[in-house]
């Protein structure tokens, strides 16, 4: 049988990773946070919603606003609700296809983007009624148009991730900290003058645009005072529990092939080629 077109793989890997998230969505009930979209999306007109998101939850009301388009056509069931969750996680995997393409090569995309579709946290956000899982998804691709832009630099390309990250802070506040790693990314490859006065300004003018909802925000942060400040928990948060969620046996398994593969590299003569290297650089970040 004949391999695939290359071009492809994003799809195919996309399909494989929403599949495994909607295989079981409609099983398990409602917990209290879907509870919350379903009555902020579902039970209130637009004008309801915006008065709520004037008190709480403005962090969500994007994701808000796009579930009550959703329940226009769907159903509020526990599948369709979750629905775009599962697309989002498909279309998050098929980016990291995309990503990785850029870096090394189809088989590093391709295996990246299966990783990303089966980690217990990604499926996890693949079933939830909650703004998650197109979180990832706008990171992934917001990642994918900004080392393209860094690329070709053109000032079309750069207005589109100015566009494209105003709207991913929208869906996630803590989205803005991935301008921590592109940083750290033009940094390390020292790009060029131009492409670093093009970032900054793109990256500004984003963050003024969506400055009003981060001050709104911000004032709601009773909301979350609750939650446990950061502590000896915030390390297993980080280190586990954001990728393996409750799973010590996939955790345990993903060690072990990772340590695998480096042993094997290490004993081996095999040279990683220039683009795997430069993927293990920007990896961490």
């Amino acid at each position: 049988m004949r391999r695939p077109p290359a071009a492809l793989d994003p799809l195919i890997v996309g399909v494989l990773a929403a599949a495994v998230s909607l295989g079981g969505a409609g099983r398990p009930s409602f917990w209290y946070d879907e509870a919350a979209t379903i009555s902020a999306s579902y039970s209130r007109s637009l004008q309801q919603l915006w008065q709520m998101l004037s008190n709480v939850d403005a962090v969500h009301g994007l994701y808000y606003l796009l579930m009550h388009a959703w329940f226009q056509i769907f159903p509020p069931t526990e599948f369709w609700s979750r629905a775009p969750s599962g697309l989002a996680v498909g279309a998050a995997a098929a980016g990291v296809v995309v990503l990785g393409k850029q870096f090394s090569s189809r088989t590093v995309a391709l295996s990246s983007g299966v990783v990303c579709g089966i980690l217990p946290r990604a499926t996890w956000a693949g079933i939830e009624a909650r703004p998650y899982a197109l979180s990832m998804m706008a990171a992934v691709w917001l990642t994918v148009l900004f080392v393209h832009a860094t690329r070709r630099d053109s000032a079309w390309l750069w207005l589109s991730y100015g566009i494209v990250l105003a709207t991913s802070v929208l869906l996630d506040v803590y989205l803005t900290l991935l301008l921590l790693a592109y940083v750290a990314f033009l940094c390390l490859y020292r790009h060029s003058p131009t492409v670093l006065v093009r970032f900054a300004v793109a990256s500004l003018l984003a963050g003024c645009a969506v400055a009003p909802v981060g001050v709104e925000a911000f004032g709601q942060v009773h909301q979350i005072v609750w939650i446990a400040p950061i502590g000896r928990r915030t390390i297993e948060d980080v280190a586990v529990q954001q990728y393996f969620e409750r799973s010590p046996p996939f955790m345990i398994v993903s060690v072990l092939v990772v340590t695998t593969a480096v042993v094997l590299w290490l004993c081996t003569s095999a040279h990683l080629a220039r683009g795997d290297r430069r993927l293990i650089r920007s990896s961490p970040l």
